[in-house]
């Protein structure tokens, strides 16, 4: 039962825009730091940039200016040389003068994850010329998500992911210097006058971005999201660079960049690795045959099913190495289920959305790029269909265990 309300917690999650992020019931939280204590947490963070204390900016960062004091994370930003400072330091073909000290902390080599809900709680420093930063890198670059950046106003941040050409990476991999992006910049409250939310919903083919707990930007670019490896988390306080020469960081007015708390949520894994779609209506399962779904006996091997994960109540449904699609990604209603290649797209997408009134764990199926439901048609075919919530062929009972098969009770329960 346990397992079963996790699962069905999981289901509710809504799909709107503007949404909230993931319902966090029924998710594990993998990683967390509330700064606590008088000093940063080494078995979470490395003291600075895992490569050095340089990087594109003009502030020197050493560990001294990672500060853990009344419950929050303060990078301190100064305008004064270090004394184990080099002149300068190069990066991306520029040269900048190290004139500043400053601060950055990463989990590469402690933590690092594939997908997820990351998010962080904030507050920027006032001072121009400062570039607060919340980021993921992993070995190699691009790709980078930016998750959080503000270099110029202070009611502006910005979200990207830097990624190589598709075209270039299918063929050589990795090349800074076929770098691309894509994200955009989200206008606001001043960020420097409190903390705020800043996260990233991250799952296959895709990056829904989030402010104070609201969606605000969502990109489906599976060629470019696909390059993303496990990540590593970066909190860091840049001065100069792409914030510009307008420093407002003094001798006597150090800048400050804050944050209360970083987590990382995965969904639990509430189902085995493989199920069985049962329908309601004729107690036949789906099963995957050639390049066909078509009805028949549950105990069939054909009927095996991977229900796979993508982000909250979004599973992609794996029948072997095909995956359940809307051929042609037709939005016609009507239109044949079949298998393929999984190659990302909506009509490969569908969003597991419980029913209520019956006792077990019974779906509907929506498509994602038409929004129509699959539904049993006549007794051995699924197709798409317009919605119709009374309509006994289109609910769906996940099957965990073929014991499940012998039980004689009803599924559905009239309240």
């Amino acid at each position: 039962m346990r397992s079963t309300l996790a699962f069905l917690a999981l289901l509710l999650i809504a799909n709107l825009w503007a949404a909230p992020p993931p319902s966090l019931e029924g998710w594990e939280l993998v990683f967390e730091d509330q700064f606590t204590g008088n000093s940063l947490d080494l078995s979470k963070w490395n003291p600075t940039y895992n490569w050095g204390k340089t990087h594109n900016h003009r502030a020197f960062c050493v560990p001294e200016n990672v500060l853990v004091e009344d419950g929050k994370l303060r990078i301190k930003g100064e305008a004064k040389r270090h004394p184990d400072a080099p002149p300068t330091a190069s990066n991306g073909g520029e040269t900048y003068s190290l004139d500043y000290t400053s601060g950055a902390i990463d989990t590469r080599n402690k933590f690092e994850v594939k997908y997820g809900y990351i998010e962080g709680r904030f507050k920027a420093p006032k001072h121009q010329g400062t570039w607060p930063a919340f980021w993921t890198l992993q070995d190699g670059w691009p790709p980078e998500i930016d998750i959080l950046e503000i270099p110029h106003n202070r009611k502006e941040h910005h979200y990207y992911l830097h990624f190589t050409q598709p075209d270039w990476y299918d063929k050589h991999g990795q090349a800074w210097d076929h770098e691309a992006s894509f994200g955009g910049v989200h206008s606001g409250p001043d960020k420097s006058a409190g903390f705020y939310n800043y996260g990233v919903d991250w799952y296959e083919g895709n990056l829904d971005f989030y402010f104070d707990d609201k969606r605000i930007a969502s990109y489906h670019r599976p060629r470019e999201v696909g390059q993303l490896n496990k990540q590593y988390l970066l909190v860091n306080l840049a001065i100069g660079g792409w914030a510009g020469n307008t420093i407002e960081v003094t001798a006597n007015n150090p800048a400050y960049y804050e944050a209360e708390w970083v987590r990382v949520w995965q969904p639990k894994k509430t189902l085995p690795d493989i199920v069985r779609l049962q329908s309601v209506a004729n107690d036949k399962c789906m099963l995957g045959q050639d390049k066909k779904i078509v009805m028949g006996d549950c105990l069939d091997k054909a009927a095996e099913v991977n229900l796979e994960a993508l982000s909250g109540s979004i599973y992609r449904i794996n029948f072997g190495e095909k995956v359940l699609e809307i051929p042609n990604e037709s939005k016609d209603a009507g239109a044949n289920t079949g298998l393929w290649d999984w190659n990302g797209k909506d009509h490969q997408r569908m969003e597991l959305r419980i029913q209520k009134d019956f006792e077990s764990t019974v779906v509907r199926i929506k498509m994602q790029h038409s929004g129509h439901y699959l539904r049993l048609a006549g007794d051995s075919a699924v197709i798409q269909d317009w919605d119709d919530a009374w309509s006994w062929n289109q609910n769906w009972k996940i099957i965990k265990d073929l014991a499940e098969l012998e039980n004689e009770d009803p599924v559905y329960m009239a309240k």
